[in-house]
């Protein structure tokens, strides 16, 4: 990020804190917020003595159709917002302030019946009032669709093409997102939106980020991306003592020079850290040997075609299939002939953009473009393709 010195230290658990600070495991967090200021104004106030060089806003869950389901009404969702925003901006004196957004809940198209566009209107919606509050940048986090997580960082970039944008995604032990994206081609497809930063955030813990990030690092070394750790504190356990998160502030720190190795300048902590595990990652942040990226050769060079899941190379010199809205079974047979990995190169004509749109969920393969613009241009906003 812009005049941002690494390490860079975010804060660490919202909900789990609040919980131990009287919210009930039913109550809307955002609505606890407002009607018990202090208590978030304490917690942040712990963190930024722990180390914290920044304070996420908590509008984690201040989205129009999140609030929603908590109650609120239409035209209550942006003084929400608002509210939620002055509280942190308050209270982070010289230290920064990001605008936190997260899921909508909302499932897309083919898989639910939500369109892309439905989900960039949310986003461009709370983007513009945390904007308009002054926010320092934004933390796109906890995403478990790259195309999702797309969609929230086109609508900030439409608005501003300089507020740096660090995204964050949320992936099983296998790795990958539960929509089966795996770090590496995600942060290719985020490439074209200029974002300033790239991870994992919750994870069950640092081990499981470290794995995840470790595809993604030479890309994020290629394309000078620091790459963000923000993990729980473990999986949460549940014994007569009731629920607690096993990994302890030594544990959280001992875990820190593997990740300044992998590239990680973003660190911070979520579900189960306390300021605790924040000065200690903090502090191992701060006096770490390895330098970022010091354990990881960059990427090949070349020029990137990728889906959320495959990437390859885009051949200068390769030949390009032409196709338009009727050629559905050529693009078809040209599938059965290569391996899904492989990149298509295809001359977009008219009505080629909507015939892509909609074969894209049994399209594997990434897809190089060239031809109309126009074509192109709705194509790169549908879909999560990085394409030239």
């Amino acid at each position: 990020m812009t005049d941002i010195n690494f390490p860079f230290v975010l804060d660490g658990a919202t909900g789990t804190e609040l919980s131990k600070r009287g919210m009930g495991t039913k109550d809307c967090t955002e609505r606890f917020i407002l009607e018990h200021p202090d208590t978030l104004t304490s917690l942040q106030s712990e963190y930024i003595a722990a180390g914290s060089d920044a304070v996420l806003a908590p509008t984690f869950g201040a989205n129009r159709p999140t609030l929603l389901r908590h109650g609120y009404t239409a035209d209550e969702t942006e003084p929400v917002c608002r509210a939620l925003f002055k509280i942190a901006k308050d209270n982070a004196g010289d230290r920064k302030v990001g605008g936190d957004m997260s899921p909508t809940g909302l499932l897309l198209k083919p898989y639910g019946d939500t369109d892309p566009e439905t989900v960039y209107e949310i986003y461009r919606e709370q983007a513009a009032v945390l904007l308009d509050c002054g926010v320092d940048f934004f933390f796109i986090e906890t995403m478990i669709s790259a195309a999702e997580a797309r969609l929230a960082v086109r609508a900030v970039r439409d608005l501003s093409a300089d507020i740096p944008v660090l995204v964050s995604m949320t992936v099983t032990e296998s790795g990958r997102t539960m929509s089966g994206d795996s770090l590496d081609a995600v942060l290719l497809t985020m490439l074209p939106y200029n974002i300033q930063g790239f991870g994992c955030n919750c994870s069950i813990g640092p081990d499981v980020i470290a794995n995840a990030l470790a595809p993604a690092a030479p890309f994020a070394k290629r394309y000078g991306i620091p790459l963000i750790a923000k993990p729980n504190a473990g999986m949460p356990v549940t014994d007569e003592n009731g629920t607690h998160f096993p990994l302890t502030p030594a544990d959280m720190a001992a875990a820190v020079e593997h990740l300044t190795g992998l590239g990680v300048g973003i660190f911070g902590g979520c579900c189960g850290t306390t300021p605790a595990h924040i000065e200690a990652i903090a502090g191992a942040a701060r006096t770490a040997s390895t330098g970022r990226f010091s354990a990881v050769e960059a990427a090949e060079d070349g020029n990137y075609a990728a889906t959320s899941r495959a990437y390859g190379i885009i051949d200068p010199d390769a030949d390009y299939t032409a196709v338009d809205s009727d050629s559905e079974d050529d693009l078809y047979d040209l599938m059965d002939e290569v391996d899904p990995e492989d990149v298509l190169y295809l001359e977009l004509n008219e009505g080629a953009a909507d015939m892509l749109i909609r074969m894209d969920a049994f399209l594997p393969n990434p897809i190089a473009v060239r031809g109309n613009e126009d074509e192109i241009v709705k194509l790169e906003k549908a879909l999560c393709r990085k394409v030239r």
